[in-house]
């Protein structure tokens, strides 16, 4: 079962994603309780343990989520 996280799944685009690969059964969604959602170690716990991310933030915060992943 691939492992997706979603950073950004608070968004609108975040939600969308999140409502429609929420009824896969072959996926598991990794999702960041909210009061987690903008803390920097939790964010990149997710980030190295999922398979695929998908980061539904603005530019600069893409890129900072992108320098926390340490397993590409």
């Amino acid at each position: 079962m691939h492992k997706i996280f979603i950073d950004g799944s608070a968004g609108t685009t975040g939600l969308r994603i999140r409502e429609r690969l929420s009824q896969r059964r072959d996926l598991e969604l990794m999702i960041l309780p909210d009061e987690l959602r903008k803390d920097t170690a939790a964010r990149r716990e997710m980030l190295n343990k999922s398979d695929i991310s998908f980061l539904c933030l603005p530019d600069q915060a893409a890129r900072e989520a992108v320098s926390l992943i340490d397993n590409p």
